[in-house]
């Protein structure tokens, strides 16, 4: 991964396995993304492809946000904005994607993603969250 601040942990699949992790069986998938302390704003997104359609477009002061790809393909845009270093990583379903505070990120669908949004900590978004321009 080029940056810190942008980490794609794809899950384990091994039921023992400590962690987040990602149980497929024949009659469905488990994925357990939080094993153990508090979970905060978790929402359920889909994010269509097309041009113009993204999640994002900002970065947040203090706030570490994590997402879990259910389904489906993403592209992700970032800029570290303390380094300045910037680029482009593809999550996919089963991948965790962890955006540290001081990163602005923005999200395309390459196919339809379903994804949970989850924080560890508890954060205000009016305080936090920051308008990020990627043109």
């Amino acid at each position: 991964m080029a940056t810190w601040k942008v980490r794609i942990q794809t899950l384990s699949s091994r039921r023992a396995a400590r962690g987040p992790r990602r149980i497929v069986e024949e009659r469905g998938e488990m994925a357990i993304l939080q094993p153990t302390g508090p979970v905060f704003n978790p929402v359920y997104f889909d994010l269509h492809a097309g041009n113009g359609m993204f999640r994002g477009g900002h970065y947040h002061k203090t706030q570490t946000e994590n997402f879990y790809i259910i389904q489906g393909s993403c592209m992700i845009k970032f800029v570290d904005l303390e380094t300045g270093e910037h680029g482009t990583v593809q999550a996919d379903g089963g991948d965790l994607v962890t955006i540290s505070p001081g990163c602005a990120h923005k999200m395309e669908a390459i196919h339809f993603v379903r994804a949970i949004e989850y924080s560890k900590q508890e954060a205000s978004y009016d305080d936090d969250t920051f308008r990020y321009d990627f043109s």
